[in-house]
């Protein structure tokens, strides 16, 4: 029987019909199963149906403007910061 780690493994390829029988099969007991994997694939699979659906639209101006002036003002900001300073000890590196 499959586990919720097998569940999420395996529900990009559940979602797109892209999976062998026997594992659709197991996955499906689970979901049958656990309230946690069923929501997460409800979720998901309401979450790909509002993109797909989802059309393009263009902001208005006004809108566009103020948002790209608070961006460049953020990076101004940014900028405009010290860099944090380093404690003089070499980096962990992983």
């Amino acid at each position: 029987m499959f586990n919720c780690n097998q569940v999420i493994a395996e529900l990009a390829n559940y979602l797109d019909d892209q999976i062998a029988a026997e594992i659709r099969r197991e996955l499906e007991i689970h979901l049958a199963q656990c309230q946690t994997c069923r929501t997460l694939f409800d979720s998901t699979r309401k979450t790909i149906t509002i993109v797909t659906e989802s059309r393009s639209f263009e902001l208005p101006e006004s809108v566009s403007a103020r948002i790209l002036e608070r961006i460049k003002s953020k990076v101004r900001q940014a900028r405009k910061r010290p860099p944090p300073k380093r404690s003089g000890r070499p980096s962990k590196r992983h």
